[in-house]
Order: C-alpha cells, then structure tokens, then sequence
C-alpha cells in the first residue's frame, strides 16, 4: 500500500466546445464515473472539466487510465500526490478495453505501482479501490472481489472479462486501482452500476499490461482476425452434428475471403483446438485469436460430418481501434439521442450477410442507453420496436418514435447471429 497508493494519480481533462453545440452541457453519465465538475462560459464557447483518475507504471511517468476518461480531451492536466501538475499527451488509447496510456515529463523519478497478477485472483479475497471520488484525492475502499471473468452488461451475452468487486467505485474512480492485500495493483476501476450498491468492475491487469504494451509500441492495439461467426455447442447440438459428447464451438459464418476461408474452415465445423490449446467456450477461444500475432501461423483442430481434420490459417489484424503515438482519439461523429452513431450497410455486405437491409452501428458512447442496452459497435440494426430498418431513413424515423426515457428493444445483427438488445432514447 505504501509504494501504490503515491502512484495514484488525479486527471483533469478539458474538452472546448463551440457556443451552442449540442452536448456542450452537463449530461447523466450512467456507466462511465467520472462526471462534470465544472462548466464554464470562455471566450465565446463552453469548458468542461472532468475528474478520472490513473496509475503511475513507469518511473519516467507513464500512466495508465481509462480510455472514456481522456476521450475528446482538448487538454489532459495529471496531478501527482505531492500536488505538482503536468500537462499529459496520448500514448494510445483502446476503445475495446477502455485503456488509455498517457505520458507526462517529470524532473525526476516517480513512485511506480507494484504490478500483480490478476489470472491468480480468488473470489472473496481482499479488493481495496483507490482514486479520486468527487475530487477528494488518495481515497482508499475495502472490500472483496465479488466475481472474475464477468461481463459489465449482465443482461447481455458475450463481452469484456472483468473482475467485480463490492468495493466502493464512485464517479473519479475510472482509471484507478484494484489492488489486493499485498497492495499490488490487480485491476484498473473502469464502471460501476449506478442503480445497484457495491457492484463495480475493473478490467484485469493482465489485460492492460498486454494492451499498454502494443499501445507503447505501435500506437495502436494489434489483434488477431480469423473471420468466423461461433457460438457455443449445447449437447443437443453437438449430438446433432455427429460429435456428441465433444467439447468446442460451433463454426456459423465463414467471412468469404477471410484467413478462415483460405485455411479451409467450414460453416458446420466444430472448433476443438486452437494450436496446442484445447477450446472450451466462445470467449476463450475469440481471446485466444485476438491474442496471436497478426500474421502468425495457427492449426486448427476441427470436427466435420464426424471426422477430425486440421487446417492451418494465417492470422491477420483486425481493424485498428486507436490513432498513433502522440495524437489523441479522433473525435467521434455526432451519436443520436441513443447514443450511437449508424451509416448504411453496402449491398455487397448485405448479400454476404444475407440481410434484407439494416445500419451499421460505427460509434456507441460508453455512458449511454445504447451501450447499457447490450448494442456494440459493428452491429447490424435489423428493427426497432418491431419497426424494420432498411436504411438510414426508417432508422431515423424509427428513433424519433421511441419513447423518452423509457425501454424499447432492437433487433441486431451480430457475427452470424440476430439478438434482441434494449434501447432507449435519452
């Protein structure tokens, strides 16, 4: 605790808005904490300040923090625990995990987090929280690490692989630590559920020390791509396929022209390995693609009609989700009062998804009812409120008709797979 604690940082962000720009003013912030603490009349526009928090991981002053916590910063101000500031630049930013790298010049060496590992984690072990809740700087909450492996978005399948604690998570929070009882840093605080007590999340260490090092080194995050639609294989299925009894996932979307279709991977097959690596779920195995190097080599052990068959695919990147060294996130476009942003599907796409229409989700805010509601980026939106969306006309029209504040229901279009979502416009 003594060497982690005066490696908490707090971060102020700046974001300018011209006068009159919609949005330039105070809003709810359901999912992500950190929250406005001050809005300003300046120079003929709008000063929003927000508080985060961050770790310090490098004693040359690199920082970790949440990637909503500097997102569309103009100015990004760190102060340390002696109370000195520094203005902070963007290393890289990682929507997906909500991880951020900053760096600030400091004259001299700083004090640097103790590192754990999170895969040794335990439920109901020791989960002490520290940040800068409602601006008071260095504060310290006990409790336990209520679950591992957990989606932030219960209601929704899939996700994030986050450690949730009962341990007090408050708006300032976003970007801090989770250590355990030897005072080392095991999860980065990210959310918390703002109509529950005591469930907060964290991301797992582990996952940001592999994030903070691609973004260091490249800029970006750098993930593997196979092009597969999977889901999980029930009994029922597995016996229906020919592979009763067997363990694996179920292969339903080949992506034409993919590293998978090159390799030779079928719809139908059941994926059993992964290299040396027996698959045992949906998540593990999209964790163990995103984790190999694009361009690596990887044998994949498959069942089909019965019979076992290897295939070897060539792994490749999968679209880039921040900016290079030194530059911040792009300001997104504009989002709807859902919170996202849509642009029509090309045709070509629509045929090889065989949709009859739909929009493409390109943009969803981490602190709106989109996002709380289960829709992700890449998704297809097929209907709303039992309205079909053919295009951006019917979708537009299809959100002005939904009832302020209160839950409606979309149905999305992801991986090869159609699921309802809940949406709400604010």
């Amino acid at each position: 605790m003594e060497r982690s604690v005066p490696a908490v940082v707090n971060i102020r962000t700046v974001t300018r808005f011209a006068r009159g720009t919609p949005g330039s003013g105070l809003r709810p912030d359901g999912r992500s904490p950190e929250y406005l603490v001050d809005l300003l009349e300046e120079n003929g526009g709008y000063r929003e300040n927000s508080l985060g928090s961050g770790v310090i991981v490098g004693e040359d002053g690199l920082i970790v923090t949440n990637e909503h916590v500097i997102r569309d910063a103009d100015e990004i101000v760190v102060r340390l625990s002696d109370r000195s500031e520094y203005r902070a630049k963007v290393i890289g930013a990682d929507v997906r995990t909500d991880v951020a790298v900053l760096r600030i010049q400091p004259p001299g060496k700083l004090p640097v987090a103790t590192l754990g590992d999170s895969s040794r984690l335990r439920v109901g072990e020791f989960a002490i929280a520290v940040g800068n809740p409602f601006g008071l700087e260095s504060t310290v909450t006990l409790g336990v690490v209520s679950a591992t492996g957990r989606n932030a978005d219960p209601d929704h399948e899939g996700g994030d692989d986050f450690i949730q604690t009962d341990a007090s998570i408050n708006p300032g929070n976003s970007g801090g630590p989770l250590l355990n009882a030897q005072g080392e840093v095991v999860g980065i605080n990210t959310s918390m559920v703002t109509t529950a007590q005591g469930i907060g999340f964290a991301i797992p260490i582990n996952t940001v020390r592999s994030v903070e090092q691609d973004l260091v080194a490249h800029g970006t995050v750098r993930r593997g791509w196979l092009g597969l639609g999977i889901q999980a294989l029930p009994p029922e299925l597995a016996d229906a396929f020919g592979a009763k009894g067997e363990q694996g996932i179920l292969v339903n979307r080949v992506v034409p022209g993919s590293p998978a279709e090159r390799g030779g991977v079928r719809m139908g097959d059941i994926l059993v390995a992964f290299g040396k690596t027996r698959v045992s779920g949906v998540k593990e195995f999209q964790g163990l693609v995103s984790g190999t190097a694009p361009g690596s080599p990887v044998m994949l052990e498959v069942l089909r009609e019965g019979k076992r068959a290897a295939v070897t695919v060539r792994v490749e990147e999968a679209e880039k989700q921040a900016e290079g060294e030194g530059r911040r996130p792009p300001r997104r476009e504009p989002v709807d009062s859902t919170g996202v942003a849509v642009r029509p599907v090309p045709k070509r796409l629509l045929r090889e998804m065989e949709l009859r229409g739909g929009v493409e989700v390109t943009f969803v805010e981490t602190a709106s009812p989109a996002w709380d509601g289960g829709v992700r980026e890449g998704d297809v939106l097929l209907s709303i409120n039992r309205e079909t969306v053919l295009g951006l006309d019917e979708y537009r029209k299809a959100v002005s008709r939904l009832p302020r504040g209160r839950p409606a229901f979309a149905l999305v279009y992801r991986e090869g797979v159609q699921l309802y979502v809940a949406l709400k416009s604010r």
